[in-house]
């Protein structure tokens, strides 16, 4: 399933090998730490957007981490924060993404721009400036109850178990940071109440994601397109859009009949749809005998809008283009199906999942000696 993407499997091992080698290293390590979850999380948002710069300090600051526009975008954490996230055991790991993906979100949000304008006509307009910065400590609390749901939920899609540590954490920084409230910024009973309701709304959504992932392997796709739907009202994402066109394509091809040449050569015509790294969209040969061609069609058209808003997301995401190739196919339109694979690096061209719909759509488009040419492999 595209959880990051990763099989719930593959994924533990990956904490497992993360959190021995947190206790394993010690203390001396805390930037390699900090950096491998950042890069986990940057993986998880699955942006086209270049990652911000990571800064990793050694003297402590006067909070935990901020994200700050400076030329470029700069996420800086302070190697404190490492030590009061080991203090959480077992957790120190889902502790320390709490922090880095809230920076991420406020990132990939674009959460700057009140506080930049207020900043840079400070000394043109001060009155104006003044009531900028009115505005700004609204546009805070929304800022940050936006970084706080986000940030949840992009962690937990990257693996991590932020949920249960967020709340503790967020006390024991506090405690440890000394922080006091500050003028045009959200007080420590409203941050910690924005927290709460963040908590609670991507804990929910997060659950809803896993259903419909859920709801896939179960073959009932009605469900799982209502529970990607309702995740994408407030976290629009890659894996959302992904998984949403590969549940309307998978029902249009259970509704779709199978030709005498996909019966008589079902490896063939394997479309790689993938949700897994190595999962396969294996066409059944029983069908309805009701005409379902309208719907299958319209299936396949929201499914091509899916991937494609998945590709625009993330201009590298090979998935996508694979998927949106298949679709594409079953649409008929086999030239554009060959051409999204071949807009892939030559190295991606040649991965397995690629070459199968390269071959099925070369097929399909009269090009039968080149379809033949890479079944042959």
């Amino acid at each position: 399933m595209e959880i990051k993407t990763k099989t719930f499997f593959k994924k533990g091992l990956t904490l497992i090998f993360s959190v021995m080698s947190f206790f394993m290293f010690g203390q001396n390590k805390e930037e390699p730490q900090i950096r491998n979850v950042f890069n986990q999380l940057v993986l998880a948002y699955g942006s086209s957007k270049t990652a911000p710069e990571l800064v990793v300090t050694k003297q402590k600051q006067d909070r935990p981490a901020f994200y700050k526009f400076d030329k470029k975008p700069i996420v800086t954490i302070d190697t404190y924060l490492f030590t009061i996230c080991r203090s959480f055991g077992n957790d120190s790991l889902n502790a320390l993404s709490v922090v880095v993906s809230h920076e991420l979100a406020h990132y990939y949000n674009e959460h700057s721009f009140c506080t930049d304008f207020a900043f840079a006509i400070r000394n043109k307009n001060e009155a104006f400036s003044k009531k900028v910065k009115l505005i700004d400590k609204n546009q805070k609390i929304i800022y940050e109850t936006q970084a706080d749901d986000k940030g949840l939920f992009y962690a937990a899609i990257a693996g991590y178990e932020p949920f249960e540590v967020q709340p503790k954490l967020l006390d024991a920084i506090y405690t440890q940071y000394q922080l006091k409230d500050a003028d045009g910024y959200p007080t420590k009973v409203q941050r910690k109440e924005i927290a709460k309701n963040a908590l609670l709304k991507a804990k929910r959504l997060y659950e809803t994601f896993t259903l419909g992932l859920k709801y896939i392997q179960e073959k009932n796709y009605d469900k799982a397109i209502e529970a990607f739907n309702t995740v994408n009202n407030d976290f629009p994402s890659r894996e959302n859009y992904n998984n949403l066109g590969v549940a309307k394509t998978r029902k249009a091809l259970d509704l779709k009949e199978t030709s005498i040449i996909e019966k008589e050569n079902p490896k063939r015509f394997l479309y790689p749809i993938e949700i897994e790294n190595k999962s396969r969209l294996n066409k059944e040969i029983t069908r309805s005998l009701d005409d379902n061609s309208e719907v299958i069609e319209q299936l396949l058209k929201a499914a091509q809008k899916d991937f494609q808003e998945a590709i625009r997301l993330d201009s590298n995401f090979t998935k996508g283009y694979i998927n949106l190739a298949c679709v594409l196919d079953l649409l008929g339109n086999y030239p554009k199906s060959i051409g999204t694979i071949l807009e892939l690096s030559k190295e991606k061209q040649n991965t397995l999942e690629a070459k199968r719909i390269l071959a099925i759509a070369y097929f399909h488009d009269k090009q039968e000696n080149k379809a033949n040419a890479i079944w042959n492999e």
